[in-house]
C-alpha cells in the first residue's frame, strides 16, 4: 500500500458520466470586457467558476459558495499592463490587466464531466471511504494556490462528505485508485466527483 501524495490540484477532468472519453473540451467566457472591469480575485487552474449577472464570470468561494457552478477553469488569456498578450494557467485579477481590454478564461463546462479531486483529511478505514460514494460533499481551499504553481489548492471536504444535502456542490462518483494502492488513513485520497449544481442544467437564469 502506497502513501498518498498530499498535493491538492483543485478539480481535474477525468472522464464523463457513463465512462465516455474525456475530450477536454473548453468554452471561453469573458472575465473582463472593454466596458466592464473584471474581478479583482485570482482564479487558478482547477478552481470552480461562477456566472455573474453582468455577463462575466468570477471564482467561486473557497467551499464552492451558494451559486450554481459554471465549470472549472483551465487557463486564461489577457492583455497585461504593457499591452502584451499573455496566455497562462490562471487569471491574475484586474491589477495586472490593461484597462478597457478583454480577458478570457477557458472553462470545462460540460455538466456531465467527472473530475478527480483530493480529500483534505484522512479517513477512518476502507469501509468509511467506500461509504462516501453516492453521497454529497462540499469543497475546501478553492481560490488559493501554493507557491508559484498557480494551480488551485481546492479539495473535497472530508468533514462534509457523506451528506445528503442537495446544495452541496459535489456528488461523489467513486474512489479513483484501488484500495490496494492507497492509504485511506492519510490525506490525499483521490475521489471522482461531478458538479452537483451545474449552471447549464439550472433552468433559472441570472
Amino acid at each position: 500500500m502506497a502513501s498518498n501524495l498530499d498535493a491538492p490540484f483543485g478539480l481535474r477532468p477525468y472522464n464523463l458520466l457513463g465512462s465516455a472519453p474525456n475530450n477536454s473540451g473548453l468554452t471561453p467566457y469573458k472575465v473582463q470586457v472593454s466596458a466592464t472591469a473584471g474581478s479583482s480575485s485570482l482564479i487558478y487552474q482547477g478552481d470552480m467558476v461562477i456566472p455573474l449577472t453582468n455577463g462575466l464570470v468570477d471564482v467561486a468561494a473557497a467551499d464552492g459558495g451558494s451559486v450554481a457552478i459554471l465549470g472549472v477553469m483551465a487557463g486564461c488569456s489577457y492583455i497585461d499592463l504593457t499591452g502584451k498578450p499573455v496566455y497562462t494557467n490562471y487569471y491574475p485579477g484586474t491589477s495586472v490587466l490593461k484597462s478597457s481590454t478583454e480577458a478570457t478564461v477557458f472553462v470545462y463546462d460540460n455538466p456531465f464531466q467527472v473530475y478527480e479531486i483530493q480529500g483534505d483529511a484522512s479517513l477512518t478505514n476502507i469501509a468509511t471511504a467506500q461509504a462516501l460514494v453516492h453521497a454529497n460533499a462540499e469543497g475546501a481551499g478553492f481560490g488559493s494556490t501554493t507557491g508559484s504553481s498557480n494551480i488551485s489548492t481546492g479539495e473535497i471536504s472530508v468533514a462534509s462528505a457523506g451528506a445528503t444535502t442537495a446544495t452541496d456542490h459535489f456528488r461523489v462518483i467513486g474512489i479513483k485508485d484501488s484500495f490496494n494502492d492507497i492509504d485511506v488513513a492519510s490525506a490525499g485520497v483521490r475521489f471522482l466527483v461531478r458538479l452537483n449544481l451545474p449552471f447549464h442544467l439550472d433552468s433559472t437564469g441570472l
